[in-house]
């Protein structure tokens, strides 16, 4: 079979080399794109006060402070691993199985028996998807309508 490169279809077919040259360069041409994206970046950050932030916290007294300069990407990292973590670990847990018991269907007759509605009013709630109630004070069902008709009154 020949091998097209001009439409992938089966990524994992190609050989891994192959696709990790093309994943390099991929990375590179994003780099490149939000390379040219960092000038209007800095300008929205400039007037939104970014670069007062950043001279408040890091070089106040023209002083980089070694310990903000390093703490803060860190704590960035740790919290986005601890994250990816628990995401990973309930996928882990949770995907082989499906917890969610399916629901018996209800008949027509306990619907309207706990409705306290006629049995007509409870065979049409049954074939539509989307209703509105019309109660009594006693909030019982009398009638139903569609949302469009409702809509008009």
């Amino acid at each position: 079979m020949k091998y097209d490169s001009r439409l992938i279809r089966k990524p994992y077919a190609q050989p891994r080399l192959k696709r990790a040259a093309w994943g390099f360069v991929t990375a590179a041409f994003w780099g490149l794109y939000i390379y040219l994206w960092l000038p209007l970046v800095t300008l929205v950050l400039w007037l939104l006060g970014v670069r007062t932030a950043f001279f408040e916290l890091y070089t106040r007294k023209h002083q980089v402070e070694p310990f903000l300069l390093v703490a803060i990407p860190t704590m960035a990292v740790l919290c986005a691993l601890a994250l990816i973590g628990w995401a990973e670990y309930n996928r882990w847990r949770f995907a082989r199985q499906d917890r969610r018991s399916p629901q018996e269907d209800v008949d027509v007759d306990e619907v309207a028996r706990r409705l306290g509605a006629s049995q007509t009013l409870a065979q049409q709630l049954g074939q539509s998807k989307i209703t509105l109630l019309h109660m009594n004070e006693d909030a019982i069902p009398e009638s139903m309508s569609s949302p469009a008709l409702a809509a008009e009154r």
